[in-house]
């Protein structure tokens, strides 16, 4: 009787890597998505005249890249908000940007850039930065106390309570790394599938070494070699299922939600496996 061993252990090692290289592949693009959410967010601010938010944006995404690109963009959106001196700061700053491989075209349109903010400056802070600081004010004379006024008398004995404003909806970001949780979470629960069939083969083969006279140590050898695999299965799943709980509350945190909150955990038991959603709306 023939041995399956090997070849039975070398088609699992080939679904595993399968399944490693599906998880990298649906996490590249996922982090992808990510960097285009937040740059997708802080053009939005910048041009709604959020400044704060836009530069603040712009500022995470150069120290997670140290693309000296968005230093520029950060003058570009104080440019748009008739930010004048931090926009030629900012310019400054990215012709400095240590390392940064910036041919003619790149310190050509920064230069233009810098000279176009000095034109819009006020011609007293073009000549002179220092005429633009501010003057001791000399406060002005105590004008005469009014007399009292007497409390006037409510019109009705009801008021009407202050309506707060519509707060404007915010930019979730974060949904490339809720995708790439799931994704990774399915295979997850694929591989303990196997697992799951693989274990399902090992009573099989114990049930058939109890009854059947012959082979003993062929059939043991081969239960040995599919419990192994059923424990590489589980271990397998149970990695892709925790890593892609990480992702998706990564994606949760990065989108701002407060109003939902959900995780996809691991569950084991005796002679299963599976993966538990748990969280709250």
């Amino acid at each position: 009787m023939s041995h399956p061993t090997g070849r039975t252990a070398s088609s699992f090692l080939c679904i595993a890597s399968v399944a490693f290289v599906l998880v990298a592949l649906a996490t590249t693009p996922a982090l992808a998505a990510s960097k285009q959410a937040q740059e997708r967010a802080a053009r939005m601010a910048c041009l709604s005249g959020d400044y704060n938010k836009g530069v603040t944006i712009l500022s995470e995404l150069f120290v997670d890249t140290k693309d000296p690109t968005y230093i520029f963009n950060q003058g570009r959106c104080f440019e748009q908000n008739h930010r004048y001196e931090d926009a030629i700061s900012r310019f400054e700053e990215y012709l400095r940007v240590p390392g940064a491989k910036l041919d003619a075209a790149d310190r050509g349109a920064a230069e233009k850039h810098i000279s176009d903010c000095k034109d819009r400056l006020p011609p007293d802070q073009s000549r002179n930065p220092q005429a633009s600081a501010p003057q001791p004010l000399v406060p002005p004379p105590p004008t005469p106390a009014a007399p009292p006024v007497p409390p006037s008398t409510p019109e009705s004995s009801t008021s009407i309570a202050a309506q707060p404003e519509p707060q404007p909806a915010s930019v979730h970001s974060g949904s490339g790394m809720r995708v790439a949780g799931i994704v990774t979470a399915s295979v997850g629960v694929a591989a303990l599938a196997t697992g799951v069939l693989l274990n399902l083969k090992v009573n099989s083969l114990s049930n058939d070494m109890g009854t059947t006279i012959g082979n003993y140590e062929a059939r043991n050898s081969d239960r040995k070699t599919y419990e192994t695999m059923a424990w590489i299965g589980y271990g397998v799943g149970a990695a892709c299922v925790v890593t892609g709980a990480i992702f998706y509350g990564l994606g949760l945190r990065a989108g701002g939600s407060s109003s939902t909150s959900v995780a996809l955990l691991p569950a084991f038991g005796p002679g299963q496996a599976g993966a538990l959603l748990t969280g709250g709306f």
